[in-house]
Order: C-alpha cells, then sequence, then structure tokens
C-alpha cells in the first residue's frame, strides 16, 4: 500500500514537473514572441521615422526651388544654370519654347571612372516615358484600320482570365486591372517575352475600371504591334519612330549604347551630393521584359523632337493625338502621358540609376526635358523640371 503510494506520489511529480516544463516552454515562447513583436516594432517605427525625414527632406528641397524667383532682367542661361547646381543635377538639361532651344546644358559625368562629362548628345534610359512612344505605336495601327480602342483583349489574347471585359482603351490608360504575378529570370526574344506576360498576367476586379499603374499593359500593347504589324515591336519603333523622325542618338538598351552613353549610378535614401558609387547594374533579363515599357535609350534632343512630333500631328493626325491623350475618369494618366491641364502633359520615370522626366506644351511647341544618369530617391527632379516650365511659360525665360 505504501509501495503504491510512493509510486502514484512519484509519478504525480513526474507528470507536475513535466507539466512545469511545458509551461516554462509555453513562456519562454511567449516571452520570445512578445520580443520579436517588440523589435520589429521599434524597426517599423525607425523605419516611419526615416521616411518621414526622408519625405521632410524632399519638401524642405521642393520648396527652396519653387520660393527661388526667376527674372526676365537676369539670362535663362544662368537662372536655370544655378537652380539645377543647387540641386546637385546630374545629366542633361534642355529647354525649349516655342520650337528654339533657349537652354541646354550637360551636368556631372557619364562615365566618373572615365572623367567623361554629360552633355546636349548624351544618352540615357527614358525608362518609362517610353510607354508614350508605344501609345503612339497603337495609335498609328488604330489610324490604319488595324486595331480599334474599343477592340477587347481577347481578340488578340485569348487566354488572358477577363479578356472580353479589357479594352485597348483602359489598357493605354492603366485601368485594367491587370498585372503580372512575376517577372522573367532569364533574357527572352520578344515573342516569347509577350508569351510569358500572358501566361503570368492575373486579375484584380478591384481595379478593373480605375486607373492602377501596371506595366504589363504596354507590354501587351507592344505584343499587339507585333502581331498587327507582322514585324517585331523594335523593328517597328526603328522604322516608325527612328528613321522616320531621323534620331540619331535612341536605339535600345540591350544593343548597347555606343558613343555617348551614360553609365547609371544608384544614391543611397538620403544622399544629395553626387559621389558616383555605386554603380546600378540591369541584367539583360529586364532590358527585354521591359518590352514597349522602360527598354529604349535616348538623347534629351532625341525625346523632345520624337514627343513634339506625336503632338504636332506629324505621326498620326491631330483628331487621333487629340484621342489619346485624352484623360479617364478616375485618372490623368492616357495613352502614356499625365495630363497636367488642357495645356500641358508629362511624364517621368527611373530606374538602373537612372531618372527621366519631361513636361510639354499641347502643341509641342514648348517644353523642358531632364534625363539623368544619377538617380536619387532625396531628391526629386520633377520639381526644378516644372518649377523651369511655369517660369517658361510666365515669359520669365527667352
Amino acid at each position: 500500500m505504501k509501495l503504491g503510494l510512493v509510486l502514484l506520489v512519484g509519478i504525480g511529480l513526474i507528470g507536475a514537473g513535466v507539466g512545469y516544463r511545458q509551461y516554462e516552454q509555453h513562456q519562454v515562447a511567449v516571452a520570445q514572441q512578445k520580443e520579436q513583436a517588440a523589435v520589429k516594432q521599434v524597426k517599423q517605427l525607425k523605419a516611419a521615422e526615416k521616411a518621414k525625414r526622408l519625405a521632410d527632406k524632399k519638401k524642405q528641397l521642393a520648396e527652396k526651388i519653387k520660393a527661388d524667383p526667376f527674372s526676365k532682367t537676369e539670362s535663362t542661361n544662368e537662372q536655370i544654370t544655378s537652380m539645377l547646381e543647387a540641386d546637385n543635377f546630374v545629366g542633361t538639361a534642355l529647354v525649349v519654347k516655342d520650337k528654339k532651344v533657349i537652354y541646354q546644358k550637360g551636368f556631372g559625368y557619364a562615365n566618373y571612372d572615365k572623367k567623361l562629362k554629360n552633355g546636349p548628345r548624351s544618352k540615357y534610359q527614358i525608362l518609362s516615358i517610353q510607354k508614350s512612344l508605344t501609345a503612339a505605336g497603337i495609335m498609328q495601327l488604330v489610324q490604319a484600320g488595324k486595331v480599334k480602342l474599343s477592340d477587347k483583349l481577347s481578340k488578340y489574347y485569348p487566354s488572358i482570365t477577363h479578356g472580353d471585359d479589357i479594352t485597348i482603351r483602359m489598357m493605354l490608360d492603366m485601368s485594367s486591372g491587370l498585372q503580372l504575378k512575376k517577372a522573367p529570370e532569364e533574357a527572352l526574344p520578344e515573342n516569347q517575352v509577350v508569351n510569358f506576360a500572358v501566361t503570368n498576367a492575373t486579375y484584380d476586379a478591384k481595379k478593373h475600371g480605375v486607373f492602377n499603374y501596371s506595366s504589363i499593359n504596354f507590354l501587351l500593347l507592344a505584343g499587339i504591334i507585333r502581331q498587327q504589324s507582322g514585324i517585331s515591336y523594335q523593328n517597328y519603333f526603328e522604322k516608325n519612330i527612328i528613321k522616320k523622325l531621323d534620331l540619331h542618338d535612341t536605339g535600345f538598351v540591350i544593343d548597347g549604347y555606343g558613343k555617348n552613353g551614360t553609365i547609371g549610378y544608384q544614391a543611397t535614401k538620403t544622399q544629395v551630393n553626387a559621389d558616383y558609387t555605386p554603380v546600378a547594374s540591369e541584367p539583360e533579363s529586364q532590358m527585354t521584359y521591359e518590352l514597349g515599357t522602360g527598354q529604349v535609350y535616348m538623347s534629351a534632343g532625341d525625346l523632345f523632337k520624337a514627343e513634339s512630333a506625336i503632338l504636332e500631328g506629324r505621326l498620326m493626325s491631330a483628331s487621333n493625338v487629340e484621342i489619346l491623350h485624352t484623360r479617364t475618369a478616375t485618372s490623368p494618366y492616357a495613352g502614356g502621358l499625365y495630363r497636367v491641364d488642357a495645356g500641358t502633359l508629362r511624364s517621368h520615370g527611373m530606374g538602373y540609376g537612372q531618372e527621366s522626366a519631361m513636361m510639354l506644351s499641347n502643341d509641342g511647341q514648348s517644353g523642358v526635358i531632364l534625363l539623368s544618369n544619377y538617380w536619387r530617391p532625396a531628391v526629386n527632379i520633377q520639381t526644378p523640371m516644372a518649377k523651369i516650365y511655369e517660369e517658361m511659360m510666365l515669359g520669365n525665360l527667352n
């Protein structure tokens, strides 16, 4: 009897010990979870504070630029140069008023190691600005009767989900609801890039009919240009943009920049001054994947020449230009450009250490283009671009 009692007590003690250890392990786990949550919260707070400091810094720089008055009595060259130098701009600036170049100047280095400086003919990736040229290609096919803006996407790509609900117009205005779930990991020829996009396209009903920036729209539009023209997108671009407009500083990044090419540099999140480190990299897979959306380089002069030709109705009829750039109900974005107001359009792109920004008059006669090979998150080159454009249109630059 005593032995049984001792055994029961022993078993009870063992059970209690096991139970206590489990309780102890649970408490340790809970404590670790709380500690991890606290660490995560601290990191989130620090990230939020850093983001706020960066936003405040951008705002201060922007306000400083906007507050700097221009004067009709001072030279255009001095005023613009002073502003861009204060902004530590690296790249090429071009200002055109009534088809006359009133300012063109390079800043900083195209290649720091070789001490090659940026100049009027330096070549930069225009990045997302290319979408406006792809849109022009689509509108040329509309004018030729090969495509309709009311066409359903399913007409060209039957396998894409909800293709019957998406029109070419929606794709031009980024309101299709389409997204790409992943990017290819290797360089692919054009037809395979399009096939990859078709296979990996996803549809979000909540974003259907409202503005949602997604490059797959223009990648597929580039594919439609392939289908309906009977030649590759690159050949179509070379024939209908480069050769037709006699552009000499324009091409595809995958083929190399050649003379006057620039190297892209990537600044830290808070860096303003240029120290040209590190060099930004771009894998060949990205060069091919950005089909129709950001794979072209141009000089500032060539970019203005091309965009001006579109707006002046030299690549399509004036009525089709107006249709292409008529803003949608949910966004100022239309046909690859943002409608600022009735008389002004703008565009912007960034990536791989390069940044592009332009603002144009509706008639294509005047504009400001800033192309940079030193992307700095802490500085927005659209601010000085807008300031220069505003002062020019006010008559303070001649």
